[in-house]
């Protein structure tokens, strides 16, 4: 007997498949191949936010940076304070539209990073006392540094400080606009929060990680990591979580 009539290939008419219908379940062999094995080519999965065609075991997208992982992962909080701004209302009013500006690119920037950002102090039932402190301050003591932080190489850590005087200073002498002065904000502390999540600093100039941010080109754009970045932040926070 041939392969073609072992396989039965051939298709049944409608009172054929009629009587295939009737068969047991268990009665395989006398049931067409066709309907015994599934052809259908499953699914290719795709990232949720570039659409590009991703693999199952990938844990983040190449193209985008998403995180890819089905499982939810522990998120490390970062708490971001503002706080020792004195200025009149008329100058809060213009600062407070900056700030707010700034953060949402910072939130941007972390959108595949296992972290939970926020500017109001963490749910003690929640978080205890593991979370990061970030302050944004200013101060009459001069320094030449926009920001600093704790820093462990692929470790977490506890604190940083940015120095948004000395910012808005920089933007001026730089005769930056308040968009600018937004992405400079934003870098900088986007930047030490970096640190602050085991990152070391790039020699790419253009790189939000680059050792002392140029107003020159991180005023120009807003934060953003590259996948590596991305991965090392994410297990130095799974790492902190199992200790």
């Amino acid at each position: 007997m041939s392969l073609y009539d072992r396989l039965d290939l051939t298709r049944p008419d409608r009172k054929k498949r009629k009587q295939y219908q009737k068969l047991q379940v268990n009665d395989s062999k006398q049931v067409p191949i066709w309907e015994r094995i599934d052809l259908t080519r499953p699914a290719k999965p795709k990232c949720q936010i570039c659409r590009q065609k991703v693999q199952s075991s990938w844990r983040v997208c190449p193209n985008c940076g998403w995180r890819l992982e089905q499982k939810q992962a522990q998120r490390h909080c970062i708490w971001v304070q503002v706080g020792n701004l004195e200025m009149s209302p008329a100058q809060w009013k213009i600062w407070s539209g900056i700030i707010a500006d700034a953060f949402a690119k910072v939130f941007n920037a972390f959108r595949s990073v296992n972290v939970f950002l926020t500017t109001d102090q963490p749910d003690v039932r929640e978080w205890g006392e593991d979370f990061t402190q970030v302050f944004v301050i200013a101060e009459e003591k001069s320094a030449d540094y926009l920001g600093i932080a704790s820093f462990i190489p692929t470790q977490v850590t506890k604190i940083a400080v940015v120095r948004i005087d000395l910012i808005y200073n920089a933007s001026y002498l730089a005769d930056l606009n308040l968009s600018q002065l937004s992405n400079l904000l934003a870098n900088t502390i986007t930047h030490e929060i970096g640190h602050t999540l085991g990152l070391n600093h790039s020699d790419l100039p253009t790189d939000v990680m680059h050792d002392g941010l140029d107003h020159r080109v991180h005023s120009l754009i807003p934060p953003s990591f590259h996948v590596e970045q991305i991965i090392i932040m994410n297990h130095a926070i799974a790492k902190h979580k199992k200790l």
